[in-house]
């Protein structure tokens, strides 16, 4: 009967404990926020090539049927010059689908009657860009010199960039706005282009995939006019290769394949025309 009396005191001791638990927190229970600056870490890149695959030996071609007889097409895109009257004073070839075009397309665009170019009722000078269809036809081919290397692993292989053609001084001086200013543009009422047949000797240039079973199947051109790459894909089709080799026994790899094509073309033929209002062109170091 005596431990009662003490049980009470040690139930009051605890009280004001307790209240401080549940009320207001203690100093060492308070959230401080301290902003800690982390070093930035460095990163390293990777010189990689994603069509290295690494093979003993590159594959050898064993034997191959160049096409003849094969309909090819493509599209140039040429910007030319029309004058406040419509007349087509020259252009400049931006993208030629086959070789030895520039020529006869300029010859063919000079002189062509256009609906000028308008800022509302005002005609203008200006640039426009056309899309001609190119048709035409290889009739012969012949493929000499070939060879393979292994892509570099570090890169990878780069398209050759089409080679521009500067206006001539004439272009260059001629006054006209810009594109971005136009209401109307420029629009020839009647133009065909054509070119007349020719022996073309070319480079050839192409990343080729090469499957265990000797095959080619697939490519990305590295040097080739862009109307050419039907037939380019009609010859990788015949293509019967040793293919290349890792630890003596067969295994796909893709290649840099070169060579020099020799082509007997048709007469090249413009079969549409198109204002490509999406392409502009100025004269490098000229302002409107």
């Amino acid at each position: 009967m005596k431990l009662a009396p003490i049980v009470g005191s040690v139930l009051l001791a605890l009280a004001p404990l307790v209240h401080a638990q549940n009320g207001t927190p203690r100093a060492w229970q308070q959230r401080i926020e301290v902003e800690i600056d982390l070093p930035v870490p460095v990163v390293s890149l990777e010189s990689a090539n994603p069509f290295s695959i690494p093979v003993d030996q590159p594959p050898q071609l064993v034997s191959s049927t160049p096409p003849r007889k094969l309909d090819v097409e493509g599209v140039a895109h040429v910007a030319a010059y029309v004058n406040t009257k419509g007349e087509c004073l020259g252009g400049v070839p931006m993208e030629l689908p086959f070789p030895g075009l520039t020529t006869s397309i300029l010859e063919e665009i000079t002189g062509v009657r256009f609906d000028p170019a308008k800022i509302a009722d005002k005609t203008v000078g200006s640039w426009v860009v056309l899309g001609l269809n190119m048709v035409g036809r290889v009739k012969e081919s012949s493929v000499g010199s070939p060879t393979f290397e292994l892509p570099d692993p570090t890169s990878p292989p780069v398209p050759a960039t089409p080679i521009r053609v500067a206006p001539s001084g004439l272009l260059l001086r001629a006054p006209f706005e810009a594109q971005s200013g136009l209401t109307t543009f420029a629009s020839p009422r009647r133009l065909k282009v054509k070119a007349p047949g020719q022996d073309a000797d070319i480079p050839v240039r192409a990343l080729v995939h090469i499957t265990a079973g000797g095959r080619c199947d697939r490519f990305v051109p590295l040097n080739l006019e862009p109307g050419l790459h039907r037939w380019l894909s009609a010859y990788l089709a015949t293509w019967r290769l040793e293919p290349a080799q890792k630890d003596g026994v067969p295994h796909e790899a893709w290649a840099v394949w070169s060579a020099r094509a020799q082509l007997k073309l048709s007469g090249i033929d413009s079969n549409s025309v198109t204002v490509l209002r999406d392409l502009s062109f100025e004269p490098p170091g000229t302002e409107p």
